[in-house]
């Protein structure tokens, strides 16, 4: 059996939104951005069918999100369609310190 045989591939989609907010990010952060969502679907990936048939039965979307700078990343994952779906990247509150 091929490695290739024995891990799952998630496809990383981008919503029409989410493309409008993508273009106004200085290069590096949307570098930044994409490499995360990149992490995201190879730790998909690397979780196997087992993990993830109990994920499919709790839910079948779940909206998550990270930070990547200045900026909050809001994505979908849907194992059923092994996919990750980019729906927003806004700036973040600023905190206080």
């Amino acid at each position: 059996m091929s490695l290739s045989e024995n891990v799952t591939v998630y496809s990383i989609e981008v919503s029409s939104g989410a493309w409008k907010q993508l273009s106004h990010l200085p290069l590096e952060t949307y570098r930044r951005v994409r490499n995360e969502l990149d992490a995201v679907a190879a730790r998909l990936a690397n979780l196997g069918p087992h993990p993830l048939a109990l994920l499919k039965t709790v839910c079948l979307l779940t909206s998550l999100s990270l930070v990547v700078g200045e900026y909050v990343v809001v994505y979908d994952m849907e194992p059923e369609r092994k996919r990750v779906t980019l729906r927003e990247v806004a700036r973040r509150l600023p905190q206080e310190r």
